[in-house]
């Protein structure tokens, strides 16, 4: 009888002390967006969601409060370079005084304004430059060594382009953000990689291969940016494109330190 007692204390101890690691665990709230504007510079080129319009500045008012009411983010994490955190520190600054007017971007339309409804004296830089998706190997041994996948990459970027100018020419910018967060989005996003990933397999260069672990090697990087925020009791809102966040997401799901928490119900 002592031994069955003694046992069902240690299992209530255990029981008790992983309960408290969980509550005390850093909760980490992905949101991926398109790039409000767009640069140029990611493979898939959509048109411009114009988000300075009435209706989408009164959306996005609200929807920034509800994540900062909601979520109350401890840590706002932007998608701007590490380098680049002296400028952010200036600019959101100056937007806390009031003499700062925020760029068509996502880092202020959103980042800043979620973080200056919170309380936040500082946003935060995380993303990796150093790394980059090295596709240009890819791009020059495709059309020779398999020309009809070359085919099939160009039609499939033409079909993502037309369905992303669909969607925003009859979607509301909350249905778009909403979408972009989906678990369909994120697998649509991940499996684009894997569409080129057998071009030089079979020890004929990996052409195919080194170009997709060296974008899921930028985001482990950028995970990792990730982890060094979020510590036990943080609650850290990462902002970042949907390509980011979809693999990132997969990463948060594995972290056996960190809970994920759904961005969707609060856009």
């Amino acid at each position: 009888m002592k031994n069955i007692a003694a046992n069902l204390m240690i299992l209530l101890s255990l029981s008790l002390n992983t309960a408290a690691a969980e509550s005390d665990a850093a909760q980490v709230m992905m949101f991926g967006t398109f790039h409000f504007s767009n640069p140029g510079l990611d493979v898939v080129k959509h048109d411009e969601v114009n988000v300075l319009t009435h209706d989408n500045q009164v959306y996005l008012q609200a929807m920034t409060k509800r994540i900062a009411n909601e979520f109350k983010p401890t840590a706002v994490l932007l998608e701007c370079a590490l380098a680049s955190q002296a400028k952010v520190d200036k600019e959101y600054a100056a937007y806390l005084k009031g003499d700062y007017a925020l760029a068509v971007n996502e880092i202020d339309q959103v980042g800043y304004r979620v973080a200056k409804q919170v309380g936040l004296a500082q946003v935060t830089c995380f993303d990796e430059r150093e790394v980059q998706w090295k596709a240009e190997a890819l791009h020059k041994v495709m059309p020779e060594s398999n020309p009809a996948l070359q085919a099939e990459f160009e039609s499939t970027v033409q079909d993502l382009v037309a369905e992303f100018n669909a969607l925003s020419a009859t979607l509301t910018l909350g249905e778009m953000l909403r979408e972009m967060n989906s678990t369909q989005r994120d697998l649509q996003n991940k499996s684009f990689y894997l569409l080129t990933n057998e071009v030089g397999a079979m020890g004929e260069g990996f052409y195919g291969a080194d170009s997709a672990a060296s974008w899921w090697h930028r985001n482990f990087r950028m995970y990792a940016n990730v982890q060094k925020i979020a510590q036990p009791g943080e609650r850290v809102l990462v902002l970042a494109g949907q390509g980011h966040t979809s693999i990132m997401k997969d990463l948060l799901e594995l972290d056996q330190k960190r809970q994920a928490r759904s961005i969707v119900p609060l856009l």
